[in-house]
């Protein structure tokens, strides 16, 4: 499969392809939604946020901040420089939603700077699945600690989970949705980093993010029961 997406063709085929069928998802799927009300502060005041979410999840957690953009918030999304992340990226631009290209394997320090003046300079919010791109799975990284520090952006835990799905036997345990799923979206308490605030207290920090993303995980599933 990789071989196959190494030319430009048909990685812009499989963009056209994966972005269809996302569109397909987004017209057929009964889309339950709760703890969206939390945002709405930060949406009045036109605060940027930092949209938090795992890799495994990411299909509903950006058709969400698709949502965000038709209520008129700036959101882009962090996507891997890497090869698959070009298809990524087409795929979202074809759903309207704009991209950061970065990574905290390849280019943390980079795409933090980048990060930090998309949300300073033009009050963007910047979504990122945490325990990407390569994992561990379900542990948050510290770089959304860290940028939330610097920019002053609350973190927005975002889960979701869905009725019928494949799941992968990749290193996310990744989960395409079926179309006409019912999927549930939970939206966690945002958490907001101080600028002050010591390596303990940042790790403190990392593992709440990390637990507060793996019960919105498990409570999304159990409302599908």
């Amino acid at each position: 499969m990789k071989l196959f997406l190494k030319t430009v063709t048909m990685q812009k085929m499989a963009a056209v392809l994966v972005g269809t069928y996302v569109k397909l998802l987004l017209k057929t799927c009964k889309v339950h939604i709760k703890g969206a009300e939390q945002l709405q502060p930060y949406i009045d005041a036109e605060r940027a946020m930092l949209p938090c979410y795992w890799h495994q999840q990411m299909t509903f957690a950006i058709q969400f901040m698709l949502g965000l953009c038709q209520q008129g918030v700036k959101v882009r999304v962090l996507v891997s420089p890497s090869k698959d992340g070009d298809i990524g990226d087409a795929v979202l631009q074809q759903l309207g939603v704009g991209v950061l290209r970065g990574s905290a394997h390849r280019t943390g320090a980079l795409a933090l700077r980048d990060i930090y003046l998309t949300i300073s300079k033009e009050k963007c919010s910047v979504g990122a699945a945490v325990d990407g791109p390569l994992g561990p799975a379900r542990e948050a990284k510290v770089g959304a600690i860290t940028l939330a520090q610097l920019s002053g952006a609350p973190i927005i835990p975002i889960t979701n989970a869905c009725s019928h799905k494949i799941q992968f036997n990749s290193w996310d345990s990744f989960f395409l949705p079926l179309p006409f799923s019912t999927v549930n979206i939970l939206i966690g308490e945002p958490i907001v980093v101080e600028k002050r605030v010591s390596a303990e207290q940042i790790a403190e920090f990392q593992q709440q993010l990390t637990d507060q993303l793996n019960q919105l995980s498990l409570q999304s599933e159990q409302l599908l029961n």
